[in-house]
Formats: structure tokens, sequence, C-alpha cells
């Protein structure tokens, strides 16, 4: 009987110290990919393939004319879109954001350029002729009379032609 309970204790000790090891590396484990995560950043739109190939005056009038079918179409896809520079936005922490379209339009495509890519935008006045690639992640549409946007972001500048 002795013997039993010797063996149950070694045995005991054995499974608690297999439940810590387990634990341990379950945590170990799930650090590493929370942190990787975490810092893990998104593929460069530079050398990414378009699934579409547009211009701004098209890409608005599809969004415009039925939303949730653009939406199907286009939302989450990367898209190579043309058009002119009606304005350009850089916020407080120098982030760039390009918005295109017909300036006699209030609809435009509102394009977040990508942070990792240098963009001088002193090189880009407005009216320029441009080619981008972004992914397309939505739509406000014109609720209020201030016009519609299509938004794209990870924007990369691909093409200029100055008129």
């Amino acid at each position: 009987m002795a013997e039993a309970l010797i063996i149950n204790h070694n045995t005991m000790k054995i499974n608690k110290i297999v439940l810590i090891v387990f634990v341990l590396a379950v945590a170990i484990a799930g650090y590493f990919y929370v942190t990787s995560e975490i810092n893990r950043k998104s593929p460069s739109m530079a050398n990414s393939p378009e699934d579409f190939v547009s211009n701004t005056t098209d890409l608005l009038d599809e969004y415009q004319t039925n939303p949730a079918e653009a939406d199907k179409k286009y939302l989450g896809k990367i898209i190579l879109l043309s058009g002119n520079i009606k304005s350009l936005e850089t916020s407080e922490k120098g982030f760039h954001t390009i918005v295109l379209g017909d300036s006699s339009s209030m609809s435009s495509v509102r394009c977040s350029m990508d942070n990792s890519i240098a963009l001088d935008v002193g090189v880009l006045p407005i009216g320029t002729a441009i080619v981008l690639r972004g992914e397309c992640t939505g739509f406000n549409p014109d609720d209020l009379g201030l016009g519609a946007d299509v938004v794209l972001n990870r924007g990369v500048l691909i093409k200029t032609k100055r008129k």
C-alpha cells in the first residue's frame, strides 16, 4: 500500500510539472503570436497586382448607381485608378490624402497614401493627371448634398502626367 502511495505521489508531481511546462509553452507561443500580429505590416501596394483598373469617373458612377453591387465588386480589392488631382490634404501628423475627381463635381475618390513610401506633394499640382494604386475600403454616399466619396487606403503613386 505504501508503494502505491509513493507511485501516485510521484505521478502527481510529474503531472504537475508537465502541466506547468504546457501552460508556459502556450503562454510563450501566445505572446509571440500577439507580438507578431501587432508588428505585422501590410504589404506595399507598390508591387501588388491590381484586381481592377478604372478611372475616377467610372468608379464614382458605379458607386453612385448601385452602391451595394459596387461594394461586392470593389470592397477590399486593389484598384489601379487614373484621374486628376482635385485637392491634396496633409494631416497634422504628416499623412497625405490625394483627392481625385472633376473640379466641377462635389463627388470624389479619396486615397490615403501609404506612409512607408515617401511622397513629395509639392510635385503634384491641382489638375495633374495621375495613376495610383490603392485598396478600396468603402463609399460615403451623398446624404446631405455635399458629394459622395469612394475611399481608397494604402495608396501608392504609380505615374504622373502633367497637363
